[in-house]
């Protein structure tokens, strides 16, 4: 039997606001033809943001004919999941939140729409947050200044006073306009001359180019600690080696939790490690000099089938990534249970095994890979590390014009002849759980 879906209170088309929110003196009729609204969703789907994703497609199109339809109290996450992600009938909601991360993408990508190509379109189609019955409306042009001031002036007996006063009305508008203009040119001069300083240089292309392709998302999977709790006492408990979200009740060491505290215990997700925290706040920022916006997702909330699309950079512990566990490459550097890295292909003068016996201690291992994505024209790029010293060492490491430098004429990145996928071992030296030198140990070129 199919698991129950989530409970969603029912939308009806219409109920919502547009997309971004109205501009002031812009009205909404409710009122929005099937006809309109057809010609308005191929309109949409032809768009550079639809037509090269045929998820996002797939789910505006089933869920805007199911409303067309009046089918949209039908509009769950467990159809959904049926109907547009070919999930089967073990699909459960609650474990997979492949609609939940999907519903969030079509949002942010008609709001983009709307702001850009759609942006004077008459036929508004929206999503509420949480919800996933589109509403349709349409959007009246807004009563310009101008308008307005001709139709109180018709109102006038004396054309002649009338014309004046227009006059000089819409000179007004002309000189404030113009000042208005002369100062966002001045604002913009100002802020593409600080952005221009910022953006990263040319020397970040052969490790990063691939991630700041327009069109194309990037999601930062990073770990997840998973805790357990007991909701009558809100005690919090966790078991270091207990981090898989979808297995852990076949877990021995999950059962021995039960056995000594509360057999009701269950999974929370409240926390993440403060050097991952750290790490993925310095690489967003470096997206945002670059003006691109990754996603941010926690690992106990990642699916394989939700990124296949993306390029992937998987940030900190594998241990909180059950992800790497099934990671669809072979690594030569692989972290084992003991948290050492094992060498699974040696070259003359390496070490089989690369031993960190404690994240406390002095000195850890990082791994930065970089594979093929799962689709054509994406890349998988891994920081992959013992404790949260090697995560924000993995950071500041790739966003350091010197260190990508170095980096790239070791590997021979802009030799076209050689491949540009690579997994490289650095140790890093730490004090007080914080990096304080990062030192290149080897790195081996991956062949496709």
């Amino acid at each position: 039997m199919a698991p129950p879906a989530p409970r969603q209170k029912r939308q009806e088309p219409g109920a919502n606001p547009a997309p971004g929110g109205e501009s002031a003196g812009q009205s909404v009729s409710p009122a929005a033809s099937s006809t309109e609204v057809q010609a308005q969703l191929k309109k949409i789907l032809a768009s550079k943001g639809f037509a090269h994703s045929e998820r996002l497609s797939r789910f505006l199109q089933f869920t805007a004919d199911q409303a067309l339809n009046g089918e949209a109290g039908k509009l769950k996450e467990y159809l959904i999941g049926i109907e547009v992600f070919d999930r089967d009938g073990s699909y459960d909601p609650r474990t997979d939140p492949i609609v939940r991360v999907e519903a969030g993408r079509l949002r942010a990508r008609l709001n983009e729409y709307y702001a850009t190509e759609g942006r004077d379109d008459p036929i508004l189609i929206d999503f509420q947050k949480g919800g996933y019955v589109p509403v349709f409306k349409r959007r009246q042009p807004d009563l310009s200044l101008a308008t307005r001031v001709r139709g109180s002036l018709r109102l006038m007996r004396d054309w002649k006073v009338a014309l004046i006063i227009a006059l000089l009305v819409l000179a007004a508008i002309a000189s404030y306009r113009a000042i208005v203009a002369s100062r966002q040119a001045a604002v913009l001069r100002k802020e593409l001359d600080v952005a221009g300083r910022l953006a990263p240089g040319p020397e970040f292309a052969p490790v990063w180019g691939p991630f700041f392709s327009p069109g194309i998302e990037t999601y930062i999977v990073f770990g997840s600690p998973m805790f357990f709790a007991n909701a009558k006492d809100g005690v919090v408990l966790r078991n270091g080696l207990v981090n898989d979200p979808v297995n852990f009740l076949g877990d021995p060491k999950f059962r021995i939790l039960q056995e000594l505290f509360w057999a009701d215990i269950g999974p929370r997700y409240d926390y993440a490690e403060m050097g991952d925290a750290i790490a993925l706040h310095k690489l967003t920022a470096f997206f945002g000099r670059a003006g691109r916006l990754p996603t941010a997702l926690p690992a106990h909330q990642a699916t394989w089938e939700a990124i296949k699309d993306s390029n992937i950079i998987f940030l900190g512990t594998p241990r909180m990534n059950p992800l790497l566990k099934n990671l669809p490459v072979r690594q030569d550097f692989e972290w084992g249970v003991d948290n050492s890295v094992y060498n699974r292909n040696p070259r003359p003068g390496e070490q089989k095994v690369y031993a960190t016996t404690s994240h406390r201690d002095l000195s850890t291992f990082l791994v930065i890979a970089s594979f093929p994505g799962l689709r054509p024209g994406r890349k998988m790029l891994l920081l992959s590390t013992y404790s949260s010293p090697g995560a924000m060492a993995g950071v500041d490491y790739l966003t350091s014009s010197d260190s990508v430098r170095a980096m790239t004429r070791k590997l021979g990145l802009t030799d076209p002849d050689k491949p540009d996928h690579y997994e490289m071992l650095l140790r890093v030296i730490t004090s007080k759980n914080l990096p304080v030198q990062t030192e290149y140990v080897t790195h081996h070129m991956v062949h496709e």
